[in-house]
Order: structure tokens, then sequence, then C-alpha cells
């Protein structure tokens, strides 16, 4: 049995260069996650989020800052770690000091996805920011 290593080789040339180009691609897709809603308890967010992707989440990065103001003190405010399924609506917990006090923005700071993906937003307008009301 013979094997054509130029056929080889040309087959593995390609698999790398489709291997190397998902993240880029990826990142060029619309936001595969929508903030659907959520609600500020004492110390506590309770988000509500929807993976609207074709490939389950794996990780989900959030920004969180006080409304207007656009940036969080620390970067990530909170990191949610599981399977998130396409389609499937889920509801996780931030921790977050205070929030029932002002309005606070929540955004998508980036996602890793399965398979290795890491999906990160282009531009600040890629994925819609939901603004978690104060309670009165």
């Amino acid at each position: 049995m013979s094997f054509n290593f130029s056929i080889g080789r040309s087959m593995l040339v390609m698999a790398l260069l489709m291997t190397a180009s998902v993240p880029s691609v990826y990142g060029q897709v619309p936001c595969p996650v929508t903030l659907v809603s959520a609600r500020a308890e004492k110390d506590s967010i309770q988000l509500e989020f929807m993976n609207k992707g074709k490939v389950p989440i794996e990780q989900l990065n959030l920004s969180c800052s006080p409304a207007g103001n656009n940036t969080f003190p620390n970067g990530t405010c909170h990191a949610e770690h599981g399977i998130f399924y396409p389609g499937v609506v889920s509801w996780i917990k931030i921790d977050y000091l205070g929030a029932n006090r002002h309005r606070i923005d929540v955004s998508v700071e980036d996602i890793h996805l399965a398979g290795g993906i890491l999906w990160q937003p282009r531009t600040s307008d890629s994925c819609k920011v939901l603004r978690v009301p104060h309670k009165n």
C-alpha cells in the first residue's frame, strides 16, 4: 500500500487553514447571546439570557457598570461556566454589591464556545447592552 505524500500534505495544509480561520470567522458573526431580562436584588442581579447561536457556550464573560459609566472598575464582573445549548434560555446570578440602588448596564465581554472558539465583539454595539433598573 503506498501513500501519496503530496495529497496528504495538501489535505493537512487545508485542514490547518480551516481550523485557523474559524475564530476569525466567528468573530464576524452577530452576537451569539441575547441578554433577555434582568432584575436587581439587594446585592445581586438575576440575569436571563439565551444562546441564539448554533454552537454550545462553555463560558460567558460579562461586564457590568453603573448606567452611563460604560466601564467596570475591575474588567469582567462575572464569568459563568457551564454548557448552554442553542435555543435554551438560562438564568444566572451575578454578585454585585448594591445592585438595587442604581441602574446597571450589563454587556457581553466575550464568549467561549464549544470546540475552543473564542467570540469577541468587534464593535461596542455587537451585542445588545441590557440596562438593569434599580428598585425604588
